[in-house]
């Protein structure tokens, strides 16, 4: 619930760290997969989710659930060190990586304990809840992501990473005249 709150407060900040884990040489030909990647990192922990409340499963909530605490471990841990040799548009970015990496590290150590862990199934729905509208935002951001990425391949112009580029059609606009004019 932790992170989902964290991922649903700052706008779906996973597919950056996404972005980063994908090597600059391969994001070109598999950038379009990016929700997708977002989509299933996300599937992990929601069916950790249902595994530990709803069906009551340990041993397979404990699979799912390591695996998504792993990968985001790594990936906000892999983050940070990209970050920090680049300049970012905000240090909250920094902030909202170590939130991440610090909380998949407490689940991790949770599940790797070994003792059999429950949660209420009322418990497990609201974070199943809350855990696919924060997969659904990270998906919609990373859409934009890609799609921002696509255009400035497209124009091969050296536009910096972090610039936002709007594609808009031209208006037809009439030349200005003594009654237009002002």
């Amino acid at each position: 619930m932790v992170q989902a709150m964290i991922n649903l407060a700052f706008y779906g900040f996973v597919p950056v760290m996404f972005s980063t884990i994908v090597p600059s040489s391969a994001y070109r030909r598999i950038a379009w997969a990016l929700p997708f990647f977002v989509l299933a990192y996300f599937a992990l922990g929601i069916i950790s989710l249902y595994y530990l409340g709803i069906a009551t499963n340990f041993k397979r909530a404990k699979k799912f659930g390591v695996v998504y605490f792993v990968f985001g471990l790594l990936g906000s841990l892999w983050a940070l060190l990209y970050f920090m040799g680049t300049p970012v548009e905000t240090p909250v970015l920094f902030a909202i990586l170590g939130a991440w990496a610090l909380s998949s590290l407490m689940g991790l150590i949770i599940f790797l304990k070994g003792k059999e862990v429950s949660v209420s199934p009322a418990l497990s729905v609201m974070a199943i809840a809350l855990l696919s509208a924060s997969a659904f935002l990270s998906a919609f951001s990373a859409q934009w992501l890609t799609s921002d990425y696509y255009v400035h391949v497209k124009m091969e112009e050296n536009v910096p990473k972090n610039a936002t580029v709007i594609v808009a059609h031209p208006e037809q606009v009439p030349p200005p005249n003594i009654t237009t004019s002002s």
